[in-house]
């Protein structure tokens, strides 16, 4: 067993030094010469770029299409009207209503104004669903964000994926448009002196097209399993970085790993998802819709890349992950980096539409800006960062070109991603630790429970999730101390994944798993999110009943994941 894992491990370091910079860039710039706008013939192009390259490499490959909810925004104009006429850059968003043909005049009002029925809201920042729904909601008749010193694509939706009737009212009925910093500025000016009328136009391109999907497989001998890599491959025009160099890793960690398939025992499938940004990640949701059965049975979990090798992107210790993969990254990096792995929590981005399947995940977004650098430039940002700044002043505008590559960066990051994928296709247990998902479940439940007092008792939960807990560093125990036949490794994995399935539907998902959460700020428990409002509300109040009435069903539901994910340990133990 250990000379088996010696000689993984001596594989994985020629490999990761197989990583070819050159090669990057030339994969990058390949596909960074299309505007791979979602439904466009130069998004199909890329990927026809993207097959031929990988059919190369002797994976079987298959490009299809489908039908998709995508929105583009075309054009946008403000103007002051008076005091003192003024024309402005203007961009308007994903989403978003466009205004009638020959546009909408209103006057100018702060966001937080007591009073904004009738009036076009001025609000600084990155355009953002739940403002946009809640100034609606307040009668505005536009919104007008102030970006940074540049203008970025931002889709204003809180789907996940294409609408239903459950979810279409959610889409905005607004206009919403941006300006620039400086604009922001002359125009709030204007407002200082008195009442400032405003003429705002857009039209954005919204409605159902058919889009590409590339598949590529290359199988493991004897198993139907494999791992999903994947990464979205639509761009806000030329997208060097978002996401033709993420592209680009993902086809170099393919050309090195293939070179030792024979030690796989899962196979790889690469899938370049379309409608990322313009469709709010419509083919990925799309393809769990789709393939659901086949992901839950045979898929042993998710790598997803974006947005690496832009220049100072200096961050990677808080790259996105899940607690059952925070000790894969932590090792990988720390061994190709020497750095110390803090990592955040993966959320609702990045394409992660398989939290309903089950799926273990580890990525999204990777490398990222030194924050403090990068405090005044809106740029994609999760959690509450220590370091990472976002994506780089260029994300999401049409400076994302080649030469905000680097080729340092670019290897730094590739690599990582060889060595995590090399080791979730060759490892013989899976390197997932639950027992850090289910201390992050014990944390979340005790700490709501402490806040609910009287309203609520999770006792009886947390005593659960304790009983799951020593039953899971049991199992751990026994693979630790390898008392486990290597026969016994396929019955673990396979514990592991069904496993993954309920953990992963507890602490990443609140929906029916057939279905999506909408896409925003992620609870650790999903199901239990209405406990904090309970906590806070008045107690007998009409919402106080409404809210307890949620959080019970919320509470039944985590109570029945935890009590399958004990009944799949218990039964494990009495098989082996």
């Amino acid at each position: 067993m250990k000379e088996n894992l010696i000689q993984l491990e001596n594989l994985e370091d020629r490999l990761v030094a197989a990583v070819d910079g050159e090669q990057l860039l030339h994969y990058t710039s390949n596909i960074a010469k299309w505007v791979r706008v979602s439904g466009t013939q130069d998004e199909v192009d890329s990927l026809v770029y993207c097959k031929g390259v990988l059919e190369g490499l002797g994976y079987e490959t298959k490009l299809t299409f489908h039908d998709a909810f995508i929105s583009v925004p075309v054009e946008a104009h403000v103007e002051i009207l008076a005091p003192k006429p003024a024309h402005f850059r203007a961009m308007t968003h994903c989403f978003t209503k466009s205004t009638p043909e020959k546009g909408l005049e209103g006057f100018l009002v702060e966001a937080d104004s007591p009073n904004i029925c009738g009036m076009v809201a001025l609000k600084d920042g990155l355009p953002n669903a739940d403002q946009v729904r809640m100034l609606q909601q307040a009668g505005a008749a536009a919104v007008i964000y102030v970006q940074d010193n540049y203008l970025h694509n931002s889709p204003v939706s809180s789907l996940w994926g294409g609408p239903t009737e459950k979810t279409e009212h959610l889409l905005p009925e607004i206009p919403v448009l941006s300006v620039v910093r400086k604009d922001g500025i002359a125009i709030r000016e204007q407002m200082k002196t008195g009442p400032v009328k405003v003429w705002l136009q857009s039209v954005v391109d919204t409605g159902w097209r058919k889009v590409p999907l590339l598949e590529a497989d290359l199988k493991a001998e004897g198993t139907d399993s494999f791992l999903l890599f994947a990464s979205h491959i639509d761009s806000w025009d030329f997208g060097a970085m978002d996401n033709g160099a993420a592209n680009a890793t993902m086809i170099e960690c393919a050309r090195i790993l293939a070179t030792e398939q024979k030690n796989w025992k899962r196979g790889l499938r690469l899938a370049f998802w379309a409608g990322h940004s313009q469709g709010k990640f419509f083919s990925s949701a799309w393809y769990a819709d789709n393939h659901f059965e086949e992901l839950e049975k045979n898929c042993v979990g998710y790598v997803y890349v974006d947005s690496t090798g832009g220049k100072d992107a200096v961050i990677i210790d808080e790259a996105p992950v899940m607690p059952q993969t925070k000790g894969l990254a932590s090792s990988v990096i720390k061994k190709q980096t020497g750095i110390d792995f803090i990592g955040k929590r993966l959320g609702h981005f990045a394409d992660q539409s398989f939290y309903g399947v089950g799926l273990t995940s580890i990525f999204g977004t990777f490398s990222e800006q030194d924050i403090e650098k990068t405090r005044d430039i809106l740029s994609f940002r999760t959690g509450n960062p220590k370091h990472a700044g976002g994506l780089g002043w260029w994300w999401h505008t049409e400076h994302d070109t080649m030469d905000i590559i680097d080729k340092d960066i670019l290897v730094r990051d590739t690599k990582i991603y060889v060595a995590v994928v090399w080791r979730l296709l060759t490892s013989p247990i899976l390197p997932y630790d639950f027992r850090e998902a289910i201390k992050e479940m014990a944390e979340t439940v005790t700490s709501l429970n402490t806040k609910l007092i009287d309203r609520f008792n999770l006792s009886t939960l947390i005593e659960r999730i304790a009983l799951l807990n020593k039953k899971v560093e049991n199992l751990y125990l026994k693979i630790e101390k390898e008392e486990l036949s290597p026969a016994g490794n396929a019955a673990v994995n396979e514990l592991l994944l069904k496993l993954s399935q309920k953990i992963v539907r507890i602490t990443f998902h609140g929906e029916n798993h057939f279905d999506f959460d909408l896409s925003g700020a992620m609870y650790p428990i999903q199901s239990l999110a209405d406990g904090e409002r309970l906590a806070n509300c008045e107690k007998g109040s009409y919402r106080y009943h409404v809210l307890r009435t949620q959080l019970l069903r919320g509470y039944n539901r985590v109570m029945c994941y935890v009590g399958d994910a004990i009944s799949l340990l218990e039964d494990f133990e009495k098989n082996n």
